[in-house]
């Protein structure tokens, strides 16, 4: 007969009771407080001395992956984070993930097979911040399986580091000249005049696809001269911005024009088609959101149709600051049209497009008096 009280993982602060009676093995998870653990490992010893205690009683049935995970697909993720992550995690899962762990139950798991099966991702193809979010998703169902003391540990703990598949720091970005701008706008006015007001706000205020698709004309506030981005758009609903926070987005006098007619337009509409108000969303396709397969669909036409090389929809927000700054706007600025959270991620994407303004001043230090040396004596 045994009871020993361990911590695990060894540094974790987690405090485990291990039970050996008669051939038989069971562990109990404790928490942070050692002395607890400590008191309860001794009751636990007086009981079994006792025959009052059998450790048969309450043993937990361990579920398959698959089964758990889409517990907590449905349970968590649903609740707790955007339409669009629960979509891409549900993705994830069921392309890359159900097929080698999906059958398997949780405390058969093992940090082999998840450390193969992203190897395997990776040489298949895949990038390393594609394979990094694969293991995320393997390890969010196996967190809360800890947590509910189904298993032990997490055996996607730390796998990506040893593995050196963190995600890729550097952004690639390949944002449009001035003069590209200009020849896509005036091919959109010329080819497909309807959207025209869409990709002149895009390209005026570098706001995100989703934010642009959820605009309302409440948000234009005409006299101060800006919009207020609210929410965003994706996969039929509406929901907060990416960062939570509601932010100011200043409108260019072309961009005010543009606006103005749009909605002047809308009124003509209205009043033909026998309706008191125009719809409240500015950006739409028969009063109903457009998605945002459908606009990525006309920006590329229109990329082609104008002749210019094909690139992201998102790098029209790419553009807007890459030119903000190369016409000398601070980082700071950019940092709060774009709805950053922090100055270093500014920095971070955008630092080599900032323009060296300063380079002239070392030039300055040629007309300083220069300091003489005394010449060392010949030997």
């Amino acid at each position: 007969m045994a009871v020993k009280v361990r911590e695990r993982p060894k540094g974790s602060g987690n405090w485990w009771i291990f039970i050996d009676h008669q051939g038989q093995r069971k562990s109990k998870k404790i928490g942070g407080d050692k002395k607890l653990a400590l008191d309860i490992a001794k009751k636990i010893e007086a009981q079994l001395v006792l025959g009052h205690f059998h450790l048969n009683e309450e043993k937990p049935q361990i579920p398959r992956f698959k089964d758990y995970a889409e517990l907590w697909l449905n349970g968590y993720i649903k609740g707790m984070r955007r339409h669009s992550t629960f979509v891409r995690y549900q993705d994830i899962l069921t392309r890359y993930v159900y097929s080698t762990l999906g059958p398997k139950l949780l405390s058969e798991i093992r940090r082999g097979e998840i450390r193969d099966l992203l190897l395997k991702l990776h040489r298949g193809g895949l990038s390393k911040s594609t394979v990094t979010l694969v293991k995320d998703v393997i390890s969010g169902p196996l967190s809360f399986a800890v947590d509910e003391e189904l298993i032990h540990i997490n055996p996607a703990t730390g796998i990506t580091k040893r593995l050196q598949l963190g995600r890729d720091r550097k952004i690639a970005i390949e944002p449009l000249t001035g003069e590209e701008v200009h020849l896509f706008l005036s091919t959109c006015q010329a080819k497909a005049k309807e959207h025209y007001p869409f990709f002149l706000c895009a390209f005026r205020t570098g706001m995100r696809l989703g934010e642009l698709l959820a605009l309302q004309w409440g948000d234009v506030d005409w006299h101060g001269k800006f919009i207020e981005v609210r929410r965003s758009y994706k996969l039929g609903q509406l929901t907060p911005t990416k960062t939570g926070r509601v932010r100011r987005v200043d409108m260019s006098d072309q961009l005010i024009e543009g606006l103005k007619e749009l909605y002047a337009q809308r009124k003509r509409e209205a009043l033909q088609e026998g309706r008191g108000e125009i719809c409240e969303t500015i950006f739409h396709r028969g009063g109903k959101h457009m998605e945002q397969n459908y606009i990525r669909r006309v920006f590329k036409q229109l990329l082609t149709r104008a002749g210019l090389r094909e690139i992201r929809l998102h790098d029209i927000r790419h553009t807007f600051a890459s030119l903000l700054l190369s016409n000398g706007a601070s980082p700071v600025y950019v940092k709060e049209q774009l709805g950053h959270t922090s100055i270093q991620m500014t920095v971070d994407i955008y630092g080599h497009l900032i323009p060296s303004s300063n380079r002239k001043m070392v030039n300055r230090l040629d007309s300083q008096p220069s300091a003489t040396y005394p010449q060392p004596a010949k030997i």
